[in-house]
């Protein structure tokens, strides 16, 4: 099964592309991430933002407990956020443009809640977007 999704460059994520990737691992259907590959301790690689990633950050945000966990999370959101605003410059007539704009907003939202320490009302504003 392929899955459609935007990926950035990797310095500086200046520039976007749709890419198409395989699947490939089994996917908690809640949670969209392996359940052997979440551990709040680690910090989620954000290179895009696919439905896979936001699936990762939200299966990390609800087991994250402990402060340090709390920074990774922030620091995974503002991925999100500084990627979908490249987005929003880069590529002003895209038919994604107003998805990809509330996201920027919700990622922003999440990172907000996240900073108060409530991580689980954070991954509902993830789950929106789903």
């Amino acid at each position: 099964m392929l899955k459609r999704f935007l990926a950035t460059t990797a310095i500086g994520a200046l520039k976007t592309a749709v890419q198409e990737y395989p699947l490939a691992m089994e996917l908690n259907t809640q949670s969209g991430a392996s359940q052997c590959e979440v551990n709040p301790a680690h910090i989620v690689p954000v290179t895009n933002f696919s439905a896979n990633t936001l699936w990762s950050i939200i299966a990390h945000m609800e087991v994250s407990t402990d402060f340090e966990h709390l920074v990774y999370r922030e620091a995974e959101l503002d991925a999100i956020w500084s990627i979908t605003g490249f987005f929003l410059v880069n590529e002003p007539d895209s038919k994604q443009l107003e998805a990809v704009r509330r996201l920027h907003a919700g990622a922003h939202k999440a990172h907000d809640l996240v900073a108060d320490r409530r991580p689980a009302e954070a991954a509902v504003v993830l789950r929106s977007f789903l």
